[in-house]
């Protein structure tokens, strides 16, 4: 019988990425880190390594200093009370102030969100007048329904035959005439508006043909000169009201006074 010789075992990537890192030449345990350069330790060297701190940092690192106005806790959380205060006696004041508030005396309990009914009122039996009141209201007896009777049809009411034969009287007939219109009151008008044949044929004159004639207006020229003034205008005399409403207040007027020449 020959022997199987096992199979190899086939390489791959992820075996050699499970192998451990192997520690580089010169590693010395306790050190900060692996990566960092290695220098030769003495072997004496024990202490760890001393920092140097700035005036600023170390004024940084002190606490903060209490309040001047602190005071430390009590000591117990008992508060301590004097022999003379357990003594003391309360003054008519004090026990008058310490009594409860009185309840009002027209305060009244919550009622119970049920109803209690009372074991009499179970067993009452209504009065006659009671029965009468609810009783359901009885229709009129003179409505007679309309043949055959259906859902929408409605009562026919009964007329006594008196009321039949009954004469209005001169009051009633008087109230029962229709309002009358008013003496100047004038139909409206219709929409479309029938002019009159001889409106028609009518001829304006010259002043209402005049009037009719729409407003000249005259067009700017494009370089004309809005400053300038007029040949009546500047002829043109004022009168003796507005001279006298353009002088001046009598009261303001200033005589200027003459210097003499240097």
């Amino acid at each position: 019988m020959a022997l199987v010789e096992p199979p190899r075992k086939q390489y791959k990537r992820i075996d050699e990425l499970a192998r451990p890192k192997p520690l580089p030449a010169g590693f010395i345990e306790d050190k900060r880190s692996v990566y960092s350069e290695s220098k030769i330790v003495k072997a004496n060297h024990q202490t760890p390594t001393k920092f140097i701190l700035t005036t600023r940092l170390e004024q940084l690192c002190e606490p903060k200093p209490y309040h001047f106005d602190f005071a430390q806790d009590r000591p117990s959380p008992k508060w301590p009370v004097t022999p003379a205060a357990q003594k003391a006696t309360a003054s008519p004041v004090v026990e008058n102030l310490s009594r409860p508030k009185a309840i009002h005396r027209d305060w009244v309990e919550g009622r119970p969100v049920q109803t209690v009914v009372k074991s009499s009122a179970k067993k009452a039996n209504a009065s006659e007048r009671l029965l009468q009141l609810s009783a359901p209201k009885k229709c009129a007896a003179n409505v007679v329904m309309e043949e055959p009777e259906t859902p929408y049809n409605e009562g026919i009411s009964k007329i006594n035959p008196a009321a039949l034969k009954a004469v209005a009287s001169s009051r009633i007939e008087s109230l029962a005439q229709e309002k009358q219109t008013h003496q100047s009151y004038q139909p409206p008008c219709p929409v479309q508006s029938i002019v009159n044949p001889k409106t028609m044929k009518a001829k304006a004159s010259a002043h209402i043909v005049q009037l009719a004639r729409p407003k000249d207006r005259k067009e700017l020229e494009e370089n004309q000169n809005f400053w300038k003034v007029t040949a009546g205008a500047k002829a043109a005399q004022a009168s003796q009201r507005i001279n006298e409403l353009s002088a001046p207040i009598p009261r303001k007027v200033r005589a200027k006074k003459a210097t003499a020449p240097s």
